[in-house]
C-alpha cells in the first residue's frame, strides 16, 4: 500500500518546491480539478479529474494506491475546506502525506493587508455550511466567503440586501495568484454586485468599520428591564428570573462557552455575554421570527461574542463548541432529548440551568440530570410586581418558574489517572 501525497498548489506552480514537483512528475495517477491538472499537462502518467460524485473518485484512489504512486492536487491548504479533509474521512490517515501551501483565504487577506485571525470564514461550496444563516452576519465585522459557480458574489449580495444587512464594504477577489487575471474590486452598493459577472475562482470579503461594543446606547447590567428588549408575545425570561438564572450559571471565567437553548429574545444570551467578553455564547432558536428579535437585541448592544443558530436543537449541535455552561429556557415536548444531548456535550464540572413553567418538565429535568450522574437542585420562584391602582398599589403575580441546576460530575476514571 503506497502513501498518497496530497499537495497544495498555493497561488500557482511557482509556490511548489522542487521535491513536490518531482512527486507530481513521478506520479502514476495524478488527481485534481481540471484547472489544477492543466498546469501539469506534461505529466506522463494517468490523470483523474475530480468531478461528479466524490465517492467514485475516492474508490479509484483506493484501488490505485495498492500498487501505484498517487498524487492529489489541492488549491492551497488541502485541509482548509479541501480534498484533504474529505480523504481523511475515507482513508486511514497513516497513508496520507499532506503538503500544505498558501490557502486562498490567506492570499485574499494578504492582497489588501488585512489580518484575518478574527474573521468569520464561510464556505458556500455545495452543502458545506448547512446551518449557516446570513442573519448571523449582523454581529460580524469581518467575513470571508469561499464561493462556487452557483453561490456567487451576486448571490451573497442578494442575501445581504434581502436581510437588510448594511454597512459592509464588499470586496471580490478574482483569480488570485494569476498576474495577468488577478482582480480586486470594492463595492459600497451591493446592488451593483448583483448586476456583474465575476471570473471563477473568486473570494468575497466583507469588512465593516468600527469595533463591536462601540456606541452602545444603553447602560448594561444583569436583570435589565424587559421593555428594553425586542420580544414576541411576551416570550422573554423575565428580569427577576433572568437575574437568578444567571447567578445559577456561575459565569466565573471571562472565556466561558455558553449554550442558550431556546433563546427566544436572546435576553439571557446577551446578559451572559457581558460577563464572558472573551468567551462565546451560542444562541439556538428554532423560530425564525424570534431570530429577528435576537438580532435586533444584539445590534442594540453591539455584542460580537454571540453566534445565532436557527435550528431545532439538537439538530446542528455538532456545529457548536463544547460548552462550559448551558441554559435551557425552552424545550417543549422534546426536553428530555435536549437535556440528554446537553449532558453528553457539557464539559466536566460544567453547569446546566433549566427553566420551566410546566410541572411535567420539572420532573423530566430532575430525572434526566440524575440519570447522567448530576446532583440537581431546584428552586421555585414566584415573582409579583407592583401595579398602580386608583388609591394605591397592588401586587400582580407572574407565572411561577422552576429553576433546576446541576454540575456535571468529573469522570472518576480520568481523575484517578
Amino acid at each position: 500500500m503506497n502513501l498518497i501525497n496530497i499537495i497544495g498548489i498555493g497561488q500557482g506552480r511557482k509556490d511548489l518546491t522542487s521535491t513536490q514537483l518531482k512527486l507530481i512528475q513521478a506520479a502514476d495517477l495524478l488527481v485534481g480539478g481540471r484547472r489544477h491538472l492543466e498546469m501539469f499537462a506534461y505529466h506522463g502518467g494517468t490523470s483523474l479529474v475530480i468531478t461528479g460524485p466524490i465517492e467514485q473518485v475516492i474508490d479509484k484512489i483506493k484501488k490505485a494506491m495498492v500498487d501505484k504512486k498517487v498524487v492529489v492536487l489541492a488549491s492551497g491548504d488541502p485541509l482548509f475546506y479541501g480534498i484533504g479533509s474529505t480523504l481523511a474521512r475515507h482513508i486511514d490517515k497513516k497513508y496520507l502525506k499532506i503538503h500544505p501551501n498558501i490557502s486562498s483565504m490567506a492570499a485574499a487577506f494578504a492582497a489588501f493587508g488585512e489580518p484575518w485571525h478574527d474573521a468569520k470564514i464561510v464556505s458556500l461550496h455545495g452543502n458545506t455550511a448547512p446551518n449557516f444563516s446570513f442573519l448571523s452576519l449582523s454581529v460580524e465585522t469581518k467575513v470571508a466567503f469561499l464561493t462556487d459557480h452557483k453561490k456567487t458574489p451576486g448571490f451573497i449580495a442578494s442575501k445581504l440586501i434581502s436581510h437588510g444587512l448594511s454597512g459592509f464594504k464588499f470586496c471580490v477577489l478574482e483569480n488570485l495568484g494569476d498576474p495577468k487575471k488577478e482582480t480586486i474590486s470594492w463595492f459600497d452598493d451591493y446592488s451593483k454586485v448583483q448586476k456583474l459577472q465575476f471570473d471563477h475562482p473568486n473570494i468575497v470579503v466583507l469588512l465593516k468599520s468600527g469595533r463591536p461594543g462601540e456606541d452602545v446606547s444603553h447602560e448594561t447590567h444583569i436583570g435589565m428591564n424587559d421593555n428594553i428588549y425586542h420580544h414576541s408575545k411576551g416570550l422573554i425570561t423575565k428580569s427577576e428570573i433572568r437575574s437568578i438564572s444567571l447567578s445559577k450559571l456561575e459565569l466565573i471565567r471571562k472565556d466561558h462557552i455558553l449554550w442558550d437553548i431556546g433563546s427566544g429574545s436572546g435576553s439571557v444570551a446577551l446578559e451572559a455575554s457581558f460577563q464572558i467578553p472573551w468567551g462565546q455564547v451560542f444562541a439556538v432558536e428554532k423560530n425564525q421570527e424570534r431570530i429577528l428579535d435576537i438580532i435586533q437585541n444584539i445590534q442594540m448592544f453591539n455584542q460580537a461574542n454571540i453566534k445565532i443558530f436557527n435550528s431545532n436543537f439538537p439538530e446542528g449541535s455538532d456545529q457548536l463548541n463544547d460548552p462550559d455552561r448551558i441554559f435551557i429556557g425552552g424545550g417543549g415536548s422534546h426536553l428530555e432529548q435536549i437535556i440528554n444531548t446537553c449532558c453528553l456535550r457539557l464539559k466536566e464540572q460544567g453547569i446546566i440551568v433549566i427553566n420551566t413553567v410546566l410541572i411535567q418538565n420539572m420532573g423530566t429535568a430532575m430525572g434526566v440530570l440524575k440519570q447522567h450522574g448530576f446532583s440537581p437542585q431546584m428552586v421555585h420562584i414566584q415573582v409579583s410586581r407592583s401595579k398602580s391602582m386608583p388609591y394605591g398599589d397592588r401586587l400582580e403575580s407572574l407565572n411561577p418558574v422552576w429553576i433546576i441546576s446541576g454540575r456535571k460530575p468529573q469522570n472518576k476514571a480520568g481523575h484517578n489517572e
